[in-house]
Parts: structure tokens; sequence; C-alpha cells
């Protein structure tokens, strides 16, 4: 049975060794490439160590300038994750997840790996990164790998399609022996025999004691049939892929298992130039390196010329009388010569203008094909002098940098997708995570693994990467914040002119509004306690006049009815008040005429009276006339009785009155 499981592991190791060779040879042209283009990098490719010493050998390294402009401009700020729910419920826990990939980049030092692995990207147009889960750290681990080191399917044209992708390395006998201690006794060191892996040191060195290794991630077909509830189904064997590390010089297999990832191969490609249909980028030297060779060579031309035309061969004859050495480069020097000989100094030819003009060409040639022109360094234009303008040059010239820029975010987008996909499947407990604020002040919070219940799209805010003019930003800030709206609110807060003001001043101000914000908040607390509190007091107050209100109701109710019954007898007053007034004026129609009638009776009485007191002043007594009672004649008798006709109830109504309903009656 071990022979058997031994020859089975010989053939694996043998059929990953002839896929790895298949594979290196397929990469063999972009590898040689690739090694052109570090030397051009660095310069090392435009310089000939077999030239003569008289022979100039100047670089004027235009490729690594160009690289350097466009390095920082691609990643000025960290990228800003966004994580978009694939349901409704995760909305809330959005931020919360948007957080812990900020908290994971920063533990991981991404930026400074990004920022050093962007000259890979700018040089040779890819550069790798290898997303495993470290078990024993308990963390994610973002590990950038030479892309030498990496074999593709030959048939692959991404990650995604690829059947297989394998990383070789070289490794340390006695660390193996150590990391596999069943297969120690089977291992042994050896010498490097393939410079591709080793292009960052000395290709030419010899390393002992190391072994050549593959790590295979592979996609696997093979499939078992499985027993469940007398069922017998068919299910693969490998779902999410099989991973087999092997050593192929000496035909070992030092693991083979599952794949552990459920997103496929752990590997993120970051291109600076995406070439479609081809699995490897290209980058800024694939093109550059002609016409910097070129102008090079014409840069090195014009020295020799300068040096020789500065130091131009004299003619001597030999009987001159000046001995050899005798005539130097010394400035003023003078020379004295036999009479009838020939001293003289040859005339330096000019040097034709079509090689300056070729040089400045090159120059031109370079910034059209890199698309960094010195606009994007800062260098004005002729005519252009104010900062706005300037700036647009600028935002104009890094037209094609921002195409690089979006194939970087779309790759730390899919970095933060498998970042995502590890935080889901590896943590299982909440965690503490160290955030800054934009005060600067370092605070702790809690992340809860009910954020990865939820599936999330991760995607990174288009441009964030790159720089911001902080001065040109500051003063639209200003200006929007003094431009009211029709509300009479400005266009823009105070914090937002904040955020663009220098870290130092920034961080002071923002703890400042903060603790005027804290005070305002605490007044409004203030207010709005008082405010539940005349609430309170109102409302106790309605109730209080709900209750008057309601005894009023009952209270007028009364009143009404009273009213009522008083202008029911008042009716009846007033028809008896017609009744007695049509009396009063038949009685005073009766008295008028018995007026006048008694009248006329006592003007008649009268006159008869003076008569007979003329005829009888003689005989009657005057006194006695004057003792005489005359009873008036009864006339108002009748109207004695009115006061009578009021009803006694009435009359009571009325004394038990108040002003106020007598004033109302």
């Amino acid at each position: 049975m071990n022979k058997d499981k031994e020859y089975q592991e010989a053939q694996l190791a043998s059929l990953w060794n002839f896929r790895f060779k298949d594979a290196m040879v397929h990469k063999s042209n972009d590898t040689k490439r690739w090694h052109k283009y570090w030397d051009a990098y660095h310069g090392d490719y435009f310089k000939n160590a077999n030239l003569p010493d008289y022979k100039s050998n100047m670089v004027s390294n235009y490729i690594f300038s160009i690289v350097e402009t466009i390095r920082p401009i691609m990643l000025d700020n960290d990228p800003k994750f966004i994580a978009l729910p694939r349901v409704p419920e995760g909305m809330r826990y959005s931020n919360d997840v948007q957080m812990a990939l900020n908290y994971e980049w920063d533990r991981e030092r991404m930026s400074e790996k990004l920022y050093r692995d962007l000259i890979t990207t700018l040089v040779i147009g890819t550069s790798v990164y290898f997303l495993p889960w470290d078990s024993e750290e308990k963390n994610v681990k973002a590990i950038s790998v030479n892309p030498f080191n990496i074999f593709p399917d030959p048939l692959a044209t991404c990650v995604e399609d690829a059947e297989y992708i394998i990383y070789a390395s070289y490794k340390n006998v006695n660390r193996l022996k150590r990391l596999f201690s069943n297969k120690a006794n089977k291992l042994f060191g050896g010498q490097i025999n393939y410079s591709e892996l080793v292009h960052e040191n000395d290709r030419n060195a010899r390393i002992d004691n190391q072994v050549l290794v593959l790590e295979v991630w592979t996609k696997d077909y093979e499939s078992e049939e499985e027993i469940e509830k007398d069922i017998k189904r068919i299910k693969p064997k490998y779902p999410n892929g099989r991973v087999i590390t092997v050593c192929p010089e000496l035909g070992i297999v030092l693991s083979d298992k599952a794949a552990p990832y459920e997103d496929g191969f752990p590997f993120v490609l970051l291109k600076d130039y995406d070439i479609p249909g081809k699995f490897w980028g290209e980058g800024e030297v694939a093109q550059l390196l002609s016409p910097q060779k070129y102008m090079n060579e014409l840069n090195n031309a014009i020295i020799d010329n300068a040096k020789s035309t500065a130091n131009m061969p004299w003619i001597i004859d030999k009987n001159s009388g000046i001995g050899v050495g005798k005539i130097t480069a010394r400035p003023g020097l003078v020379i004295r010569k036999n009479p009838g000989s020939d001293v003289r100094r040859e005339q330096a030819p000019n040097m034709p203008n079509y090689v300056i003009n070729a040089v400045e060409t090159y120059k031109g040639d370079i910034e059209q094909i890199s698309g960094v022109f010195n606009s994007v360094k800062g260098d004005s234009a002729t005519g252009v002098y104010t900062a706005q303008g300037i700036l647009a040059l600028q935002e104009a010239g890094q037209s094609r940098i921002r195409l690089k820029v979006k194939l970087m975010e779309n790759s730390c987008g899919k970095l933060g997708q498998k970042w995502n996909s590890r935080m889901n499947q590896y943590w299982k407990e909440d965690r503490w995570f160290q955030i800054t604020k934009s005060d600067g002040i370092v605070d702790l919070k809690r992340f809860s693994t009910d954020a990865l219940k939820y599936s999330y799209d991760i995607k990174i805010t288009a441009g964030s990467t790159m720089p911001v003019n902080r001065g040109a930003m500051l003063d639209l800030m200003i200006r929007l914040a003094q431009t009211p709206m029709p509300d009479g609110q400005p266009l823009v807060d105070r914090e937002a002119v904040v955020q663009y003001l220098p870290e130092e001043v920034k961080s002071a101000l923002l703890r400042r509004m903060e603790g005027e914000q804290q005070n305002l908040a605490q007044i409004q607390q203030a207010i709005q306690e008082l405010t539940m509190q005349m609430q309170q007091q109102v409302g106790q107050l309605g109730q209080q006049l709900q209750q008057v209100a309601e005894e009023s109701k009952a209270n007028d109710e009364q009143t009404m009815s009273v009213i009522e019954d008083i202008t029911t007898s008042i009716e009846k007053i007033n028809q008896q008040i017609l009744q007695l007034q049509e009396e009063h004026d038949r009685i005073s129609k009766e008295q008028q005429e018995e007026e006048k009638l008694n009248k006329i009776k006592t003007d008649s009485y009268n006159t008869g009276y003076k008569d007979a007191e003329k005829y009888l002043s003689s005989d009657l007594d005057v006194s006695a006339l004057q003792g005489m009672e005359v009873e008036p004649p009864d006339v108002l008798a009748e109207q004695d009785g009115l006061d009578e006709q009021l009803p006694d109830e009435v009359l009571e109504g009325l004394e038990e009155m108040s002003d106020d309903e007598l004033d109302l009656l």
C-alpha cells in the first residue's frame, strides 16, 4: 500500500513538474522582456561596458523619471472602501464592514506595500498579491508575490478562467524539514537552477541547500459518491479546488488537500495596461525603451563631439623646434617655433543641427508616449501663470494617469472582496478595532460578527487615491461657505472647510468644534427638557381647563334654563304690557274726553258758582263751604292693579338673578 502511495505521489509530482516547465516555456518571452525592462528602469540596460575610455557612456534615464512621476500621483491617498449589501437587512452594517476593511488595510500596511509594488506594475506591467488566512495569527495576510514566480495556465487570460496557477520558489531545506517533518528523510538541498525565480538577486549567484517548491492551485473536477438516507449522489471531491505542494526535482509531494477558500484562487493581479486576451499586463517601459535608447546614443555623440572640438589636434612640422608633449591644453600657452615651420590647429567642424533636433524630438516622443507632460510636473505652459490655469493644465495632463488609477482601484476592489470573503469565513468572534477620528484622536470600536451574516460587494470610490490640491480646494470651500442659498444657509458647512486645512490645524479646530457641538447639544438637551416640562404643565392646565369648561358647561346649562324661563316670562310680560298699553291708551282717550267734559262742567259750575256767590254773598257761610270734602273723580282706579298682573315666580326669579344675568336679560 505504501509503495502504491509513493508511486502515486511520484506520478503527481512528475505531472506537475511537466506542467510547470510547460508554463515556464510559455512565459519565457515575457520573462526575458521583464529582465530588460528592469535593467532599463535601473539604467543598466543603456550602459555599454565594452566602450573605450574616450567614448562617452552617459545615461539620461527618462524612464525612471516618468515612473517616479506617475507613482505618487496614483497613490496619494488611501482607497476609500464602499460595502454595498446584497440584501436590505445588511444596510445597517455596511459602515461597520467599511470600518473593518479600513482597519485591516492599515494593519497590513497596504499603503506601503501598494506604493512599493507600483514600481513593478509600471515597469513590467503586472504585480501580484497573494491573500491567504494565517491560522496562527488569526488574521488575513496580504503577501506581495514576485511575478517572476507565478506560472499560470498557458491558456489563461485572467485569474478567474485559469485552470491552475503555480507559485514557484526556492526554500531552504532545513525550513522544509521543520514544516513537513514526515518527509524530512527524503529532503535534501541543491543549487538554484532557474534564474527567473531570483531576479532581484544576482542571477549568477550559486546558493546551496535550496529546494525548488511548487505550490499548485488548481481546479480539480474529480468526483466521489456520497450516500445520504440510502440515496447515492455524485458530488465534487474538491468543490473549491485543490492545493498541491510538490518538490519536482526530488519527486516528493509535500501536501495534497482541498483548497480552503470559497472564492477561488487567492491571487489578485494589479495591471498598468490591461491587454485583452493576455494574462499579463503591459508597463510603461515597453514603449519607452526604444526612444530612450536612441536618445542616449545621440546625447553621447554630442558629448563626444564637444570633447573633440574642445581639444582639436595640432599640426606641427618636424623642424619647428617644439618637442613632444610641449603643447598642452593650458590656457594662455605661448608656443615658440623655428622660422619657416608651420604650427597650427585644425578647425572643429560644427555639430549638425539635425542631431540637436533629433534629441528634442525623442524627448517629445517620450512625453507623448507616456502621457506625462511638463504640466503634470508643475511646469507652467507659455502664457499660463494663474493658479487656476496651472491646475486646469495639470488636470488635463493627468487623463492617462486616471486610466491607470481606475485599473488600480478595480484591483483594490477585488482585493477588498477577497478580504471580506476571508472575514466571513474565518471571523467567528467580535473584534476591537483602533480607529483614528478626523480630529486625530485614537479610539476603540467593537466590530460585531452579526455584520458578516450578509454578503457585500466591495467597491472603491472612483478617484479616491488621486491627489487633491488642498490649497485650491480650501479656497473653493471658503468661497462656497460664503455663498448663501435661498433659505439663507451657506452652500457648505464649516466642517467641509476644515477638511482641507493642514493636519496640525485641522485636528485642533475639529476638537474645538466638537466641544462647541457638545455644549450646543447640552443646551439643546436642556431646552428639550424645559420644553417637555412646559408641555406637561400645559397638559395639566389643559385638563384643568377642560374640567372647568365642563363645570361651566353644566352651570351654563342651568343658567340657560333660568334664562329660558325668564325669557318665557318676559314674553308673557310683554304681551301683558301690550295689553296694558292698549288699555292705557283707551283709558287715556276716555280720560281726555272726561277731562274735557269736566272742564266744561267746571267752567259752567264756576260761572254759576260765581253768579251764585254774588247772589248769595250775603246769605251763605263760606267757612261751611270750605269744610266740605270733595272727592276727585275715580278715573284711574283700574290702573292700581297693574303690578298685581306679573306672576309671583317671575318676580322671584328677577330678584334672584345676578347683575351679569340681568345685563344678559
